[in-house]
């Protein structure tokens, strides 16, 4: 169970080993303090929802050329501004379109560039 954006949310933890292999083929860079979690679909629209502002529609319109429902997006990661055991979270969808190898290989990529 996590909470996000106010809400208690069942999530299944995503072993960190899956996306470490990831980091290290991006950046030398330490790997950074992160969690990952898969979300019931239904889960994870309504944290998505509670997300977003004007300036993620902006990053979405730059990274995909349109604003995506959220049926749309598989992951998203985020700063963490008070928990004391990760700087950033991965959130992923529990059926999304694209496979969670592929997710975890395009989520940290916004970390190392630093666009959040």
């Amino acid at each position: 169970m996590i909470t996000s954006e106010g809400i208690s949310v069942e999530a299944k933890p995503v072993p960190k080993r899956q996306f470490v292999s990831a980091w290290r083929a991006l950046t030398s860079k330490p790997f950074p303090r992160v969690k990952a979690y898969q979300l019931r679909d239904y889960d994870f629209d309504r944290v998505i929802r509670l997300r977003l502002c004007d300036e993620d529609m902006e990053k979405e319109l730059e990274e995909w050329g349109k604003v995506l429902s959220t049926k749309g997006i598989d992951a998203c990661v985020f700063n963490v501004e008070e928990a004391a055991d990760a700087d950033y979270v991965i959130l992923v969808r529990k059926r999304p379109c694209h496979s969670l190898g592929e997710i975890l290989k395009h989520e940290p990529a916004h970390i190392v560039r630093g666009d959040l």
